[in-house]
């Protein structure tokens, strides 16, 4: 047996939708009246003009397929590693990363600026093998993608006999 509520009830309810719409109506003409130069009967005709042409046109940057995805991304991905000041403190901390990590031995780290190495680390990644990288890039792509990984890899870096490879594989295996 469905219940029913009081007429009572129902009327306060009743009235209190048409305050709500009366206050939206309200709102919706203050709404309208200040956007007078919009023409409403034109938005629909601008929205598909508009879906249309955006997929006719695509831009160079969603044509372009990379040759080597994993580098590109290590192109990418490198700089804002290296300017993380809580994992890169010093110079040679950048340098044994990419030592280790990437392969890449540097020269004089003590006499390059942090941007210098960046750029120069940044280079020589453009030559390393795409396909030896797969599993790095796998790696730091999970890593840098959460910040509490990243917060992980600054404790770690801090303990005793740390080990960039070792330190990123066991992050990303988590």
């Amino acid at each position: 047996m469905a219940t029913t509520r009081p007429k009572k009830n129902r009327d306060v309810l009743d009235e209190t939708k048409i305050k709500y719409a009366i206050d939206f109506i309200e709102e919706l003409s203050w709404l309208l009246e200040s956007k007078k130069k919009l023409n409403l009967s034109e938005i629909p005709k601008l929205l598909r003009d508009s879906l249309i042409s955006g997929k006719e046109e695509t831009g160079a940057a969603d044509k372009y397929v990379s040759p080597n995805p994993n580098i590109h991304y290590l192109i990418g991905v490198l700089p804002r590693l290296f300017q993380d000041e809580m994992l890169f403190s010093r110079n040679e901390e950048i340098a044994e990363f990419a030592n280790e990590v990437l392969g890449i031995a540097i020269s004089r780290v003590e006499k390059r600026s942090k941007y210098e190495l960046i750029g120069l680390i940044v280079c020589e990644a453009n030559s390393l093998d795409d396909e030896k990288l797969a599993s790095l890039v796998s790696s730091l792509t999970e890593i840098t993608g959460s910040s509490e990984k990243l917060s992980l890899m600054v404790r770690e870096k801090k303990s005793t006999g740390f080990s960039w490879n070792e330190t990123i594989r066991k992050l990303a295996a988590n």
